[in-house]
């Protein structure tokens, strides 16, 4: 889920700098030894390891990651730090062909 303020970024100094060079992000990418593979997601996060200033992170509920693949495929031993969200949904994140449950307010 992004939520994005275009005027306060359209104002910053240090996001301008980083989408007007090409080059800082490459060595941010090289810094950070960063390989990705999901366009914008990939900017963001990569942006998040140098300037967490720019970003505010919403409560798990805002995103809740459905997909478990990841648990078996190398991140077992802290899966559940990531996908465990006790308060009441309000997004579901449909990622890996997940089917997406009803929301509450869905139900009633």
């Amino acid at each position: 889920v992004l939520l994005l303020d275009l005027e306060k970024m359209r104002k910053s100094q240090v996001y301008n700098s980083l989408i007007d060079s090409p080059k800082t992000l490459e060595t941010l990418t090289q810094k950070y030894l960063f390989k990705g593979h999901l366009g914008d997601q990939d900017f963001y996060t990569l942006v998040s390891m140098e300037h967490e200033d720019l970003f505010h992170i919403l409560p798990c509920s805002w995103n809740r990651q459905l997909c478990v693949w990841w648990r078996d495929h190398g991140y077992g031993q802290v899966f559940d730090q990531y996908y465990t969200c006790s308060e009441q949904i309000k997004v579901y994140h449909g990622n890996c062909n997940s089917d997406i449950p009803a929301l509450q307010w869905e139900r009633q």
